[in-house]
């Protein structure tokens, strides 16, 4: 559904015009590539439909939440980071898109079957802009710190990490634990993009996502979040919303309600 949003955005469905993920259709199905085809269609055409709308909302949510942290992204490569660590990486394509990450390294961590149904695709990608290393853990046998160590991870330099699309599935217990991981590894000046959910009232997205298997099992209020950076020895630099989102990267009216639950935190190694 991520990557299908990010595909609707790509072919101008969303209101952050100059939005690009050439990346996000490779992986797509059949059936998820007829779907584009068709908003592609009504997007040519100019016809607004029920579910252009369904589609250009989804793909706002996407669109911005990628935008804020490309941004972040780029701030940190521009201070001179050149590692990248991404948690839960998925069909993440920054390595394929970003031309900044020319000459960084850029570590995927994930479920190994994740990692190889996006293997399968990679010959249909153009060649990775960052060197990409795959990091497949399973985090119930392995650590975090071993499989970074393993896969050649320099603790000793700065890393930029992305924690995208993730944190609301953990409960408070295990995003603790794992900032603690992030921490060991995390040379002063490192950067940590946290994506988290603050409470989440509607119970029909609980119910669809518990029935995906994703059950929501944290949130978070930017307070805490701060706080539980802090511990880790991470400093806030900013907290966002999809309202701040939309003001910087949006054009036109964007319908943020049913997206107010996101937020982004970047911090800094103290």
């Amino acid at each position: 559904m991520v990557t299908y949003a990010r595909a609707v955005a790509d072919v101008g469905g969303s209101h952050v015009r100059d939005f690009h993920d050439p990346t996000a259709r490779v992986f797509l199905s059949e059936k998820g590539l007829k779907r584009l085809a068709r908003v592609e269609e009504l997007i040519r055409t100019g016809r607004e439909t029920a579910r252009l709308a369904l589609a250009r909302l989804s793909a706002d949510f996407m669109a911005l939440r990628t935008s804020t942290i490309d941004a972040a992204l780029r701030a940190a490569v521009a201070r001179g980071t050149t590692q990248v660590v991404i948690l839960g990486a998925g069909l993440d394509g920054r390595a394929w898109r970003m031309t900044e990450l020319a000459g960084s390294r850029v570590f995927e961590v994930d479920h190994p079957a994740t990692q190889a149904f996006k293997r399968s695709h990679l010959a249909s990608l153009p060649h990775s802009i960052a060197s990409v290393t795959f990091v497949p853990i399973d985090f119930e046998h392995e650590s975090l710190d071993a499989a970074l160590s393993r896969a050649g991870h320099d603790g000793a330099h700065p890393t930029c990490w992305i924690w995208e699309g993730v944190v609301m599935y953990l409960s408070p217990e295990v995003v603790r634990s794992t900032l603690a991981s992030i921490a060991e590894r995390s040379a002063k000046g490192s950067t940590l993009i946290v994506n988290y959910h603050t409470t989440m009232r509607s119970w029909l997205v609980r119910l669809i996502l518990r029935r995906l298997g994703e059950p929501v099992k944290s949130n978070w209020s930017p307070e805490e979040m701060a706080e539980a950076l802090r511990a880790a020895g991470f400093d806030v630099i900013e907290d966002t919303g999809m309202g701040d989102w939309a003001k910087r990267f949006a054009t036109g009216v964007v319908n943020v309600g049913p997206g107010r639950m996101m937020r982004i935190a970047v911090a800094q190694r103290a």
